[in-house]
């Protein structure tokens, strides 16, 4: 009975902390646009968050591949979120950003602001499996 217990004990202990150490690793890993188009993968540099393009859509001619292509540049912890430049590809301009965990920690909220201030636009990321 003990052992079964002490069994019981373990795993309840496993399962809370998985939680705890899952949220540490947010928001690294790969994550899916909006749109469905691209996979990000967010990753830790220089003590800040960083993400660069790991899967994207063949280019037409004459294009560059988007594959490598770093658009969360160096974002900085402040509170829940994390918040620096980020690159928009689509236009090649660079915007005030953050990012934070969205409804879950499968989910990634990005927005972008044209900097001073001003209009900003965002979109939810889901995680990729």
């Amino acid at each position: 009975m003990r052992k079964a217990l002490a069994f019981s004990s373990f795993l309840v202990v496993a399962a809370l902390g998985a939680p705890t150490a899952f949220a540490a690793q947010f928001p690294f890993g790969l994550w899916r646009v909006a749109d469905g188009t691209a996979i990000i993968r967010v990753t830790p540099c220089r003590g800040g968050v960083c993400g660069a393009v790991a899967a994207a859509p063949k280019p037409g001619p004459g294009e560059k591949s988007a594959i490598g292509r770093k658009i969360l540049l160096n974002l900085r912890r402040s509170g829940n979120v994390w918040k620096g430049p980020i690159f928009n590809l689509d236009n090649g301009k660079v915007y005030d950003g953050e990012i934070s965990q969205g409804a879950d920690a499968d989910h990634l909220h990005v927005q972008g602001c044209l900097p001073g201030g001003g209009l900003c636009g965002g979109e939810t990321w889901k995680r990729a499996r």
